[in-house]
C-alpha cells in the first residue's frame, strides 16, 4: 500500500481530480464487486495511492485537513463510477474526522505507526458497556460496518456509564484484530460494500479511545483542542454529516436519467411504435429530470453555503444545522422519486437483474433505508422549530 499525502498549501485540490481519474475504473469493477458483495482490495490501494483516504486526516498526522466540501465532491463524483465504492470511501474518509474528534492518545495508537490506517463501524448504539477500571468493556453484535474487510479498526456506539451511573453515548475505537467479522450481508442493494456484522466479545476499551457523541453534536470533544487550527473539528457534527454519505445517492440518479434517456431512443413499445414519440413518455422522462436535477441543485447549494458559514466563523444555529437534514434528505428522496419515474417508463426490462436501471435503484433503495435520509428524524426537529418548540437533534 503506497502512502501519499501532502500538506503543502493549495495541493489538495489536485486530489479531485485524482478521484475523477478512478471513475471509470470503479465502473469498470463494479459488477464483480457486487457478485463479491465487497469492494476489491485494489480500489482501496488506488484510494491511498490518489490520497484520497486522507482529506479529512489532520496536518499533524500527514493529512491533508482539508476543507470538508472537497471530501463531500469526491464521494459524489466516485458514485459516477460505483455507489458501493463511493459509500465505503464515503464511510472510510468521514472517520477521519471522529478519530481526530478523540484525545490525542487515540489518535497516536491509530495512526502513530500507520498513518494510512482507517476504521470502518457501527455507530448506533446498540449495546451497554461495562464501566472497568481506566474504560470499558464491550461485547455484542454490531450490524452494517460498510467497508469492514478493509479496516484496521472500528468505530463503535454503545451506551458508556460513568462511576455515578451517569450513561451517555460514546463511540469506542477498537482494533480490528479483537474483533471477529460476521459473512451477513446478503441484500437488496448497495450489495459491493461489505456491510457485514461486527462480533465483539468483552473487549476491553481504555477511556482515552473514546468521545462522546454530545460533544460531537456540539463541537467541543478532545480533538479539537488538539488540533485548534482545524475548524471542522469545531462545528456540530450535524450540520455537516448530510454532506457525507446522502452524496452517493445523486449519482446514481443521475446515471438512471442518462441510461433511461438513451434507451428509450431507439425502444419501440411491443416492437410497433417509437416510445420517443410518446408525450406521455416525454412528460414522465422531464418530470424524472425536473427532479434529479433540481435536487442536485439543492445538494450543492446547501454544501456550498454550509462552507461558506464555516470559513466565515459565525456561530452555526440550530437552524442552519436542522435546515440542512431537511433540505438533503428532501432532496434524496426526489431523486428517489425521479428513478421510480423512469421505471414506470422503462416498464418490465426493469425487472431483469441484466438491467442497469434495476441495479441503481437497488442501490437507491439501499441508500434511503439510513438513517441520515429519515424523513421522519429529518423533518420532525425542524418542524419542532418552527412550532416554536425545542428540537430533538438526531443522530448521525
Amino acid at each position: 500500500m503506497t502512502c501519499t499525502h501532502s500538506t503543502a498549501p493549495g495541493q489538495a485540490e489536485g486530489l479531485f481530480e485524482q478521484a475523477s481519474v478512478l471513475v471509470p475504473v470503479l465502473a469498470a469493477r463494479e459488477a464483480a464487486a457486487t457478485a463479491a458483495r465487497d469492494i476489491p482490495r485494489e480500489t482501496i490501494e488506488d484510494y491511498h495511492r490518489a490520497g484520497i483516504l486522507r482529506v479529512l486526516q489532520p496536518r499533524r498526522f500527514g493529512g491533508y485537513q482539508a476543507p470538508f466540501e472537497l471530501f463531500s465532491r469526491i464521494v459524489e463524483k466516485l458514485a459516477e463510477g460505483c455507489a458501493s465504492s463511493a459509500w465505503v470511501y464515503a464511510v472510510l474518509g468521514e472517520h477521519q474526522w471522529i478519530i481526530a474528534s478523540m484525545p490525542a492518545q487515540a489518535q497516536i495508537d491509530l495512526w502513530g505507526d500507520d498513518p494510512c490506517a482507517v476504521a470502518c463501524s457501527s455507530l448506533a448504539p446498540r449495546a451497554t458497556a461495562q464501566r472497568a477500571t481506566g474504560g470499558w468493556r464491550l461485547s455484542g453484535r454490531f450490524p452494517f460496518s460498510s467497508g469492514s474487510s478493509h479496516a484496521q479498526w472500528a468505530i463503535i456506539g454503545a451506551r458508556c456509564p460513568d462511576a455515578a451511573e451517569n450513561v451517555a453515548t460514546r463511540y469506542l475505537l477498537v482494533p480490528m484484530r479483537e474483533i471477529e467479522i460476521i459473512d451477513d450481508w446478503h441484500v437488496l442493494g448497495l450489495r459491493a460494500t461489505g456491510s457485514r456484522t461486527l462480533l465483539l466479545r468483552d473487549v476491553f476499551v481504555p477511556e482515552h479511545r473514546t468521545v462522546v457523541l454530545r460533544d460531537l453534536y456540539d463541537g467541543t470533544t478532545p480533538g479539537a483542542r488538539v488540533h485548534p487550527d482545524y475548524d471542522l473539528l469545531h462545528a456540530p457534527r450535524g450540520f455537516l454529516v448530510p454532506f457525507s454519505l446522502a452524496p452517493v445517492g445523486f449519482s446514481p440518479g443521475r446515471r438512471a436519467l442518462a441510461v433511461t434517456a438513451e434507451a428509450l431512443r431507439t425502444r419501440l413499445s411491443r416492437g410497433v411504435r417509437q416510445m420517443a414519440d410518446s408525450e406521455v413518455v416525454q412528460m414522465q422522462l422531464g418530470e424524472a429530470g425536473a427532479a434529479i436535477e433540481v435536487a442536485t441543485l439543492v445538494l450543492h447549494a446547501r454544501r456550498e453555503e454550509s462552507m461558506a458559514i464555516l470559513r466565515s466563523g459565525r456561530a452555526i444555529l440550530d437552524d442552519d444545522i436542522l435546515r440542512n437534514r431537511r433540505d438533503i434528505t428532501f432532496a434524496l428522496h426526489e431523486v428517489r422519486r425521479g428513478v421510480e419515474r423512469l421505471i414506470e417508463i422503462t416498464g418490465a426490462r426493469a425487472v431483469y437483474d441484466t438491467d442497469p436501471l434495476q441495479m441503481l435503484a437497488r442501490d437507491l433503495q439501499a441508500i434511503m433505508t439510513h438513517y441520515t435520509v429519515s424523513r421522519q428524524a429529518a423533518m420532525v426537529p425542524y418542524g419542532r422549530l418552527l412550532l416554536g418548540l425545542s428540537p430533538e437533534a438526531g443522530e448521525a
